[in-house]
């Protein structure tokens, strides 16, 4: 009779024992549950005016509201996620070509026009802005929004990293790695062809952001430092982007070369910009332009650096082949086969044909 209680009793016992295991058992399933529901859910991503934001771990639904960044989404392999943008068909047609997913989104929306309601109701998931005023207003109306402005360099590099963070793909992560690899490399390579020129052998420049009104880019902008790193000077002695300034100015400043916006175009043969000594020497030219103007604030500022260099200074980059480097751009980058003449159309400023 001893034996049958000790028998029953150590069964009893194996039985609590494991029945506290697998509760115990339970208890881990479900916070692992729990935590990997939350990690699917959301994670913090700091976005470029120090927000800390809780991101969708897989967003699929984006509104870009910021013309340039939305270069930066197609790069990272985030075309068809786009369902809301900035952009249109008609002034970025380089940018439809190539990523015709576009095509699907509802276009032509800036962020003081976009409608927060709207969003929501295309269950967007993850809205980019450039200014921080405009991620503050629409986070207060139930969206996550990353503020993605950036004026200089490192942040651009800062901004692309940003976003590959909130993509959250592996190929966004490795895109945006190669494309920083490349950029180190491009300056490295421009600044050591350079280094035997001394101030005066560098020419100073003048950018035209506009022709009527007349404006131009000064200093502490992105245009400044590809005018600094392809070797010249900014000849414009004002501060920021599209600066309005008058004839006799520009007269005043007697720039040795003139670069134009290719949205501006070329100055008429009447106009008084005709009588300066860059125009009457034939030292000038229009930015190329393909998926966004190359001279403003997209990531083809990488082909921007090398096509300046070589017009700053033709004898010490004469073997640079732009139309080579577009065409490896594209297809490095935007997976994109160029034909030679869809090169030389973006390096013309043209459409596709």
């Amino acid at each position: 009779m001893r034996v049958y209680s000790s028998f029953w009793l150590g069964i009893c016992q194996r039985a609590v024992t494991t029945r506290k295991a697998s509760l115990a058992l339970g208890l881990v399933a479900g916070l692992s549950a729990a935590l990997a529901n939350t990690s699917a859910f959301a994670r913090p991503v700091t976005d470029m005016g120090g927000t800390v934001v809780q991101v969708p771990d897989a967003p699929s639904a984006i509104a870009d509201l910021w013309f340039a960044h939305n270069e930066s989404l197609v790069m990272l392999g985030a075309a068809s996620k786009i369902k809301v943008t900035a952009e249109n068909p008609k002034d970025r047609p380089w940018l439809f070509k190539i990523a015709p997913a576009l095509l699907q989104a509802k276009t032509g929306v800036r962020p003081n026009t976009a409608d927060p309601e709207d969003l929501l109701n295309r269950k967007i998931d993850l809205v980019f802005v450039s200014d921080q005023g405009q991620a503050e207003t629409l986070r207060h109306k139930g969206l996550t929004v990353l503020n993605a402005h950036y004026v200089t360099w490192p942040d651009m590099l800062r901004s692309l990293d940003m976003t590959a963070q909130a993509l959250g793909t592996p190929y966004a992560r490795d895109t945006g790695a190669l494309y920083r690899k490349s950029m180190e490399n491009t300056l490295q390579f421009i600044q050591e062809r350079l280094a035997p020129l001394d101030a005066a052998q560098r020419p100073r420049v003048l950018h035209i952001a506009k022709l009527t009104p007349l404006q131009v880019d000064g200093t502490d902008t992105l245009i400044d430092s590809w005018i600094t790193t392809a070797g010249g000077r900014n000849a414009a002695t004002v501060t920021g982007n599209h600066r309005p300034t008058t004839f006799e100015q520009i007269a005043a400043w007697n720039p040795d070369f003139i670069i134009l916006d290719p949205s501006s175009g070329a100055p008429d043969a009447t106009s008084p910009l005709r009588t300066l000594k860059a125009f009457q020497d034939g030292k000038w030219a229009v930015s190329p332009q393909g998926v966004f103007a190359w001279d403003r604030y997209g990531f083809e500022e990488l082909l921007q650096i090398q096509w300046a260099a070589k017009q700053l200074h033709p004898s010490l980059f004469q073997d640079v082949n732009m139309t080579q480097k577009v065409q490896d751009f594209y297809k490095t980058f935007f997976n994109y086969t160029l034909s030679a003449d869809d090169a030389a159309r973006i390096l013309a400023a043209q459409p596709p044909a």
